[in-house]
């Protein structure tokens, strides 16, 4: 027992200093950009900063969009409105700009889909982790083309190519042996779990959120070839908007970075994402866009102007969204805010089991 506490001790000061590395990473960040940083940030041209607002929208939209429709195969017979999906999207958005993504996107969208509308927690999990996927799985087959012009071993057009080849290629994969694919994922992250449950911090509650039914994918089919097909065309066209928000953001801020390196730049930055386990990953992303744009000669004023500037703009954003979110469907965020949170820090306690929760349930004289 006392060993078990000592471990338990020492994994706890671990992710209190890794959180706190994170946190003072960005600190220096803020210091090095100083107030010629955050000059650009108010000052920033207003119809560039318009453009990113409007197609941030977009994105999302579409985003829950992938996500409802991956969820929708999961659920079973329960009929969930467009809008709610959309408002538990923004909670996860809102809450990874303050937690690890693992209490945030992983743990906010799946409580608050479980809370609301009765879904098993371990279900509504695994919908968010296959919706994830298609992020992950279009930046590792983009990130080597990329890499490849970054550290110049390649010209911009040889790069753009395989990258266009690429991502052609794995429309095909997905068309062609998704479900087969997923099953491997299965296999493969059931016996990665006790592993990953070692690591500080992020462990414990990633092997209590995702790996717990990874069994399961190995031989139940949730999503088709086709309608995964649809997703990852979807997940393309996210892509596309990530890019072109990072392009406006850029331009208003009055900073030349060339669009293709922005591009680029959330291969890498995607990755990165994976191995957060900082508050709002600060630090991790950070440094990923550090090397992206180091590589591609950009200096260090305008790294720190760009990556504060991201930062501060999509914070705004995701406020404005979440709460537009809540007013769509006429609910307060405060109490669904606290049982997301209590409930995706809470691990194996399947909130999904019982019945909806009144205080967050749909509202009188809507779609339930």
């Amino acid at each position: 027992m006392e060993d078990t506490a000592v471990i338990k001790s020492r994994k706890r000061l671990l992710g209190w200093a890794i959180n706190l590395a994170g946190i003072l990473a960005f600190a220096l960040i803020l210091y090095l950009g100083g107030v010629e940083a955050w000059r650009q940030v108010l000052g920033g041209d207003w119809r560039y900063v318009l453009a990113a607002l409007a197609v941030t929208a977009l994105w999302n939209l579409l985003a829950t969009y992938r996500w409802a429709t991956i969820a929708g195969e999961m659920v079973g017979e329960v009929s969930i409105p467009f809008r709610h999906y959309f408002t538990y999207h923004m909670i996860g958005m809102f809450a990874g700009q303050v937690v690890p993504i693992t209490v945030g996107m992983l743990g906010g969208r799946p409580a608050a889909l479980s809370l609301s509308q009765g879904v098993p927690l371990r279900r509504s999990g695994l919908s968010v982790f296959l919706d994830k996927v298609f992020d992950l799985g279009l930046a590792l087959l983009l990130v080597v083309p990329a890499g490849l012009y970054l550290v110049d071993w390649v010209s911009l057009p040889l790069s753009l190519g395989l990258m266009a080849g690429m991502a052609a290629l794995g429309s095909l994969l997905v068309a062609w042996k998704f479900e087969d694919a997923v099953k491997l994922a299965g296999r493969a992250g059931s016996r990665l779990a006790q592993p990953l449950g070692r690591l500080p911090l992020v462990g414990r509650r990633l092997v209590q959120r995702l790996p717990g039914q990874l069994e399961r994918l190995a031989t139940d089919t949730f999503l088709p070839n086709r309608q995964a097909l649809r997703a990852y065309l979807l997940t393309l066209v996210m892509y596309a908007l990530l890019a072109a928000r990072l392009f406006f953001v850029a331009e208003a801020l009055r900073l030349d970075i060339p669009w293709y390196v922005l591009a680029m730049g959330i291969c890498v930055t995607q990755l990165a994402l994976v191995f957060s386990v900082t508050p709002g990953s600060l630090g991790f992303l950070e440094g990923g866009w550090a090397a992206v744009l180091g590589l591609a000669g950009l200096g260090l004023d305008q790294w720190t102007t760009f990556v504060i500037g991201r930062r501060a703009y999509l914070l705004v954003f995701t406020v404005l969204y979440t709460l537009l979110a809540f007013a769509w469907i006429r609910e307060s965020p405060a109490r669904l805010f606290r049982q997301v949170f209590a409930t995706s820090q809470g691990g194996e306690k399947d909130a999904g089991q019982g019945q909806p929760s009144q205080a967050t349930s749909p509202p009188a004289g809507t779609e339930s």
